[in-house]
């Protein structure tokens, strides 16, 4: 400050050089604040995961693990099938994962033919909803097309040059954005062997500017595997814990590096980046195998869903928020929720609270910074795609083609609640058709899911409304494909299910299906088990039928919403 003081006229010709030096020196000052404040509000207010300052609208799955978009974006708070929807176009298949947007192109990935034997990357003009382009590649692992099994259920990530999406065969397939030119594929069967899933894989990818991350979580032997986007080239692989995860990596930035964090298997984990090297772990999680990490600045928000025979209690503790202090390795918890717990939708955040959403369709509103519960509102419908934040509003889709934009702060306030579709009509498939095995098929599932190079039934298509084999056949015994299973681990045949006969993700809930306390589940103990779930599924199969709302991603002009059939492009002048 003194050298500022020798600016006068009188003076300046006395230490002229000084007080030049002294310029250039509050410049760099200035300009390192600047920079500093710049990257700690890009920390807080963009997606992190990118590794890059000028990313795409919406490049991969909840745009980089937040879910938000700026404030001033011009798309509209109410809409309906005659108004506010710009256009809506059937897709090739049937798809579970969310659309990308990338300046006038939406990109999305679908599995086409009875038993998705094709994987498809498709590319629509922004403004008009017409197909600019269509990459396809055949799968190397068949699986019946049917509720039971996810059907292109990850979402890819695009940036300018390529776009990379990852199928539940375990294709890879990367290819050019401009055209849909094919750059490289493979199949990462061939190096973590045959994928073992009752329901099929739908972690999601999560990028950096020259690597691409998958969490390859099944029943065999798991990897999180890093890979480079140039060429498809394994860059590090690490072991996962075995078993189903639908969770997604995200990527945090520390400083001047990267982390990818996994949030799954009953523990969350940082790893470095460029290594793979495990750089810390908290453990004793239940139900975190669904939502996905969110990241905000050094915080980390975990999400956690009510498992099967779980208590909520449980889960609930498992939605908590986690922070690095200063230069902290590993990160603290904070707080762990009380009773709000998460379900198929990620946490969003939006200024100073925490939204959950439960598979009952309940809105859970925290405090991000100490956990305390504002609110808990019940939305009238259940929700598989993560809400959107746009400044303080808050856009929930649900899975029945409703949206409410709700106020985003500690009270509960509904501005205004849209639907896609007459619920009286909806929009049936126009060519695609649910397909099942034969009759003689055992098993919980209805799918026919096989190993890599395994055979499969010629199977039949169900007709509209048609219950499919399955569902006839556990109509007669409800639960008894789901007690068969269980079964086939008793090793000594006694049909009492001890150690390590007891599958693993029973073991975190054994106090509740373990009626007589003895450490093992007799068959009486596993039939009550079977028939509450096959209670609990009851309809589910209708009820997971086209249309579904799964996947959202939005931009400065509007929301794109994708059901398995169809994208809806909402906001901007109506096409239709």
């Amino acid at each position: 400050m003194r050298y500022l003081n020798l600016a006068p006229a009188q003076n300046l010709a006395l230490d002229k050089t000084m007080a030049n030096r002294q310029l250039n020196i509050v410049s760099l000052v200035m300009a390192f604040f600047m920079v500093t404040s710049t990257s700690l509000l890009a920390q807080e207010s963009s997606p992190p995961s990118q590794g890059k300052t000028n990313s795409p609208a919406w490049s991969s799955f909840r745009n980089g693990g937040l879910s938000h978009v700026p404030k001033d974006a011009s798309f509209p708070t109410s809409w309906s099938p005659s108004h506010g929807i710009s256009w809506q176009v059937e897709l090739a298949g049937y798809g579970q994962s969310a659309p990308l947007v990338l300046n006038d192109k939406i990109l999305v990935t679908a599995v086409d033919g009875p038993k998705k034997e094709t994987n498809l990357v498709i590319c629509i003009d922004r403004e008009t909803g017409v197909e600019n382009w269509r990459a396809s590649q055949p799968s190397t692992l068949l699986g019946s097309s049917n509720y039971m099994y996810s059907r292109a259920a990850p979402t890819p990530i695009a940036d300018e040059q390529r776009t990379i999406a990852f199928f539940e065969s375990g294709d890879l397939i990367a290819v050019r954005t401009s055209d849909g030119k094919k750059l490289w594929e493979r199949d990462l069967k061939q190096d973590v062997g045959e994928l073992k899933s009752r329901h099929g894989l739908g972690s999601s990818l999560t990028q950096t500017d020259d690597l691409f991350f998958v969490n390859l979580e099944h029943g065999g032997p798991s990897a999180l595997i890093a890979i480079q986007k140039s060429d498809g080239a394994t860059r590090w692989s690490v072991e996962r814990p075995s078993g189903t995860s639908w969770s997604s990596p995200v990527v945090m930035r520390r400083g001047d590096e990267f982390q990818v964090v996994i949030s799954s298997a009953g523990e969350a984990a940082g790893y470095d980046s460029q290594t793979g090297k495990e750089l810390w772990k908290i453990t004793d999680l239940a139900g975190n195998s669904v939502p996905s990490p969110l990241i905000l600045g050094n915080r980390i928000f975990l999400g956690a869903r009510k498992s099967e025979f779980g208590s909520v209690a449980a889960a609930a503790q498992s939605n908590l928020c986690l922070e690095f202090l200063e230069d902290d390795v590993s990160p603290t918890v904070v707080w762990r929720s009380e009773r709000c717990v998460a379900d198929y939708c990620s946490p969003v955040v939006s200024g100073d609270f925490l939204f959950l959403i439960n598979g009952s369709g309940i809105l859970g509103c925290l405090n991000k910074n100490n956990g305390e519960e504002k609110y808990r509102q019940r939305l009238g419908f259940e929700s598989w795609a993560t809400p959107i934040v746009r400044g303080d509003q808050l856009f929930v889709f649900g899975k029945n083609g409703t949206t409410s934009v709700i106020q985003a702060d500690g009270e509960y306030k509904l501005i205004s609640e849209n639907r896609l579709w007459d619920t009286d009509n909806p929009p049936s498939p126009v060519s695609y058709q649910e397909y099942y095995p034969p009759a003689k098929a055992t098993g919980h599932g209805t799918g026919d899911h096989k190993g890599h190079n395994g055979k499969h039934s010629s199977g039949s298509k169900p007709t509209a409304g048609s219950r499919g084999h399955s569902a006839q056949r556990d109509s007669k015994n409800p639960g008894a494909g789901m007690l068969a299973g269980m079964l086939k681990g008793d090793k000594d045949g006694d049909e009492t299910l001890t150690g390590d006969e007891i599958p693993k993700r029973l073991v975190a809930v054994m106090d509740n299906i373990d009626l007589n306390k003895d450490g093992s589940l007799d068959k009486s103990e596993l039939e009550k088990m079977a028939k509450s779930f096959a209670k609990r599924r009851a309809g589910s199969k209708q009820s997971s039928r086209d249309p579904i709302v799964y996947g959202v991603a939005a931009d400065s002009e509007g929301i794109l919403i994708r059901t398995g059939t169809r994208l809806y492009a909402i906001g901007g002048e109506s096409k239709k």
